[in-house]
C-alpha cells in the first residue's frame, strides 16, 4: 500500500500521513489510522455496481477502524442515478448509523445536478439517525480545517 503525506492542506504545525487504502478509476480511499480520518475521492461516471460495492467497501472500514471523520471529495464525480442515491441512502445509512463518525466534509463540484444527488443521499440516509454532523464545502482547504479543528463555525 501506499502512504500519502498531507502537509500543504493541514493547520501550521501539522502534518497528516495518509496510507492508500484502495485505488481504481473511480474511487480512491486513503487513511490516517491515528486521527480516524478517512479520505475518499470519487470520479467519473461509476457503474452502479461498482458505486454500491465501493459504497459498502467505505462503510464497513469506518465500522472496523471507528472512523471519526472524513473528506468526501465528489469534485470529479457525475451525479449517481436516482435509484443508486436511494439504494446508497437505505444500505450505507443502516450502517453508519451504528458508527463512530463524527463529521463529514463533502467537496462538491459548482455543478448543481451534483449537488443535489448528494443533498438526496443525505436526505433519504438521515431518516435513520446518524451520529455525525455534515457540511457541505466548494474549497477543500476549508473542509480540512473544518474537520481538523473541530470549528463547526465556517
Amino acid at each position: 500500500m501506499k502512504w500519502f503525506n498531507l502537509t500543504r492542506h493541514t493547520l501550521p504545525g501539522q502534518h497528516l500521513r495518509f496510507k492508500t487504502i484502495r485505488q481504481d478509476e473511480f474511487f480512491i480511499m486513503k487513511f490516517n489510522q491515528e486521527e480516524k480520518f478517512l479520505w475518499n475521492t470519487w470520479k467519473g461516471k461509476m457503474p452502479s455496481a461498482q458505486l454500491r460495492e465501493a459504497m459498502l467497501f467505505a462503510s464497513n472500514f469506518i465500522l472496523a477502524y471507528n472512523v471519526t471523520c472524513i473528506l468526501a471529495d465528489y469534485r470529479l464525480m457525475h451525479a449517481p442515478t436516482l435509484s443508486d442515491q436511494a439504494w446508497i441512502a437505505k444500505h450505507t445509512g443502516k450502517l453508519l448509523q451504528h458508527s463512530k463518525l463524527e463529521r463529514v466534509a463533502n467537496l462538491l463540484a459548482p455543478d448543481v445536478f451534483q449537488q443535489k444527488a448528494i443533498e438526496t443521499i443525505y436526505e433519504k440516509a438521515s431518516e435513520m439517525p446518524q451520529p455525525c454532523e455534515t457540511r457541505d464545502f466548494i474549497e477543500e482547504q476549508d473542509a480540512i480545517k473544518w474537520l481538523m479543528d473541530g470549528d463547526h463555525t465556517l
